[in-house]
């Protein structure tokens, strides 16, 4: 069990940073900066001279989020500068997997999403869901009528029809003009995922709605296949969740699903990362930096830095940083982002944990005098860096001598 210690006692472990060379599947849950910007200054004394309900592990301060008590930050400086780091809490977990697919035709139209989002389900990438550990991902499937836009043709009395364009010369409909069809402009006939289709767009669907049409009347459904993955969770609460899923997209009948269950170990999260904020969770630790006295870094750069924030963007190839960009420039960007990035494709599943003091981090009473300002470290350069365990150990030997004498 680590327990919090004070501060002054923690200048034995300072000189080492935390290696991070591997991929961690933590850094999925976490975002990261590296301050290497020149000009900006990480002076950890004596504004930490202080410091309480805070530990130190290989020279990582490490502390609760000053945004959310159950998030964990991390603080440490490296050879390419003061690296912080925000952190969801993670643990590997036996957890009963259940998997199954099948294949629907869909529209997927704005009004399809709004629905899906009004009833919980949020969206992960443009076809892949999740809502309660449920996730459904949508995998186009093809269709055969068409391979590009010149196999498909206008047909009926008023050219509202799209078809293939063999078919399209043949189908007749009644010559009575309706109103929604001033909405075709904003369109055009097209072969869409190997269907014969109005092209979707939100001008036209929108058109088509206000003109009193479901716009999956007219524009023709994908097809796609369903790929279902859930959690901890039973048939019953698998079955439901595919059925509201569906009901999103105006299918309202149940679906005879084959489940697949099987036990696995899996890394989870402590609570869901999309009910804390990546951006406001660094903006908090900066602003305490700069506040304590430990960080001084101009406003613009942590407007820049907070633009880039999302989890995610953490670890060695995705942290955050001040990279030359592929126009020659320099931004605050993911590491991967950067012109020519040295990545690293090696993995390691250690995912360390922390028992930590309950209450964020504060800076108290000087306890004894600090540090010099000499110990203060400019991000991009590895001089000054926190004294580590040799001074420490030199200054006990001269206290023990002056006590012999």
């Amino acid at each position: 069990m680590r327990k919090a210690i004070p501060f002054i006692m923690l200048l034995m472990f300072t000189a080492a940073p935390v290696v991070k060379a591997c991929i961690n599947p933590a850094d999925s849950y976490a975002v990261e900066v590296v301050l290497n910007k020149p000009g900006i200054v990480y002076v950890p004394y004596p504004a930490f001279s202080a410091l309480h309900n805070a530990i130190v592990e290989n020279g990582t301060f490490i502390f609760r989020s000053h945004y959310d008590e159950r998030l964990i930050v991390m603080l440490w400086n490296a050879s390419d500068g003061p690296h912080l780091r925000v952190q969801v809490p993670v643990e590997w977990n036996e957890t009963v997997l259940t998997k199954t697919t099948f294949n629907a035709s869909l529209l997927i139209t704005a009004d399809a999403l709004e629905k899906l989002k009004a009833i919980g389900w949020k969206k992960i990438d443009n076809l892949t869901f999740a809502r309660n550990d449920v996730t459904i991902a949508l995998k186009p499937v093809a269709g055969n009528e068409c391979t590009s836009d010149r196999d498909c043709a206008t047909g009926g009395c008023s050219g509202e029809v799209c078809a293939p364009r063999k078919e399209a010369t043949e189908i007749i409909t009644p010559c009575v003009y309706k109103p929604w069809y001033n909405c075709l402009s904003l369109t055009s006939c097209g072969c869409v995922n190997g269907l014969c289709t109005w092209k979707p767009n939100d001008a036209f669907e929108a058109c088509l709605r206000e003109h009193g049409v479901d716009p999956s009347k007219v524009i023709r459904a994908g097809y796609f296949e369903l790929e279902v993955e859930a959690v901890n969770r039973s048939d019953g609460e698998v079955n439901a969740a595919v059925k509201d899923f569906l009901s999103a997209f105006g299918i309202s009948c149940d679906v005879s699903l084959t489940l697949v269950k099987t036990s696995v170990t899996r890394l989870s999260p402590s609570l869901d990362p999309s009910e804390v904020s990546a951006s406001k969770a660094l903006k908090a630790e900066l602003d305490w930096l700069i506040e304590t006295g430990a960080l001084r870094m101009d406003e613009s750069d942590v407007e820049g830095v907070l633009r880039a924030a999302e989890w995610g963007n953490a670890g060695h190839n995705s942290h955050i940083g001040w990279y030359e960009t592929e126009n020659g420039t320099s931004a605050w960007i993911p590491y991967d982002e950067s012109l020519n990035p040295l990545l690293v494709r090696c993995f390691t599943s250690e995912v360390p944990a922390y028992e930590l003091p309950n209450g964020t981090a504060y800076v108290g009473p000087t306890l004894t005098k600090p540090p010099s300002e000499d110990s203060a470290t400019t991000s991009g350069s590895a001089e000054g860096e926190v004294c580590g365990p040799g001074i420490v150990a030199l200054l006990a030997l001269l206290a023990a001598f002056a006590r012999r004498r």
